[in-house]
């Protein structure tokens, strides 16, 4: 069984607690076959070391091969329509295997994880509207290889605000529009599976939305534990596969030199 965890934070993440090493002794320890190291790279944020992520990309990935795990080296970039240039010089001069596109902040705004008020249920409403509103501008810039987290908004609204109920359902029109414009442009998707586990928590995205995505004819989908420390690498992986099975696919996808190849789910 090919098992991989596509989306991990070392301590070069602000909010990275482990080394490259220790993370990776710890998907062995899981059973895992791949690992990818996506530490964040955002763009308005000036803490991303590339130097030194790339040498320790270096020493760990030739380590861990020794020891019987494949490092992907990856990236988690960060609202890249922000500052292009930057997004674009930074995945052309960093070896990679892998690059995550994230969307943490609208435009002029901040990370929906710092969001004291949605202004309950309308206002979060019109929030994951002129969320997916920007992601088809993402999707067009074309520098990742699959998009993360695809319901990031959802976690803290359900989570600090109370939001029960809120669904991207309220945009459905939109929502397709985004799993279209992936799917047109070679882009996947990635399973978040952080949120298996939690009282409040949900994978990102839900079974409905895989199950739409798949409808559509998404076929490039990735599943990551956003784990940031060791403990967490490859938490919710199997869980993860099994809602892909579940949404009718039956390939999961691996990156090398940013090319995709499938894996059998079975």
């Amino acid at each position: 069984m090919f098992w991989a965890d596509y989306h991990t934070h070392s301590v070069f993440s602000p909010d990275g607690c482990d080394d490259m090493l220790a993370l990776g002794r710890a998907a062995r320890a899981a059973g895992l076959r791949e690992m990818a190291v996506t530490d964040h790279c955002d763009m308005g944020a000036d803490d991303f070391d590339a130097e030194g992520y790339r040498a320790a990309l270096t020493e760990a990935r030739a380590a861990l091969e020794r020891e019987g795990l494949r490092l992907v080296r990856g990236l988690e970039l960060g609202e890249a329509t922000h500052d292009p240039a930057r997004a674009a010089a930074v995945v052309r001069d960093t070896p990679l295997d892998f690059v995550l596109g994230s969307y943490h902040r609208l435009k002029g705004d901040r990370d929906f994880y710092y969001y004291e008020d949605y202004g309950g249920a309308d206002g979060c409403r019109a929030l994951i509207g002129r969320y997916l509103d920007e992601l088809p501008e993402l999707i067009a810039l074309g520098c990742f290889d699959v998009l993360g987290h695809l319901t990031y908004p959802l976690r803290y609204a359900r989570r600090f605000a109370g939001l029960a109920d809120v669904s991207f359902s309220w945009h459905r029109e939109k929502t397709e529009a985004v799993l279209r414009a992936l799917i047109g442009a070679g882009k996947g998707l990635e399973l978040n599976v952080s949120g298996l586990g939690r009282r409040d928590g949900a994978p990102m995205p839900d079974l409905d939305l895989l199950k739409l995505y798949r409808a559509l004819g998404g076929e490039i989908v990735t599943v990551g534990s956003d784990a940031h420390d060791a403990r967490g690498v490859g938490r919710g992986i199997p869980e993860g596969y099994a809602l892909l099975r579940e949404a009718g696919f039956r390939y999961v996808a691996a990156y090398r030199e940013r090319k995709v190849r499938f894996e059998a789910l079975d």
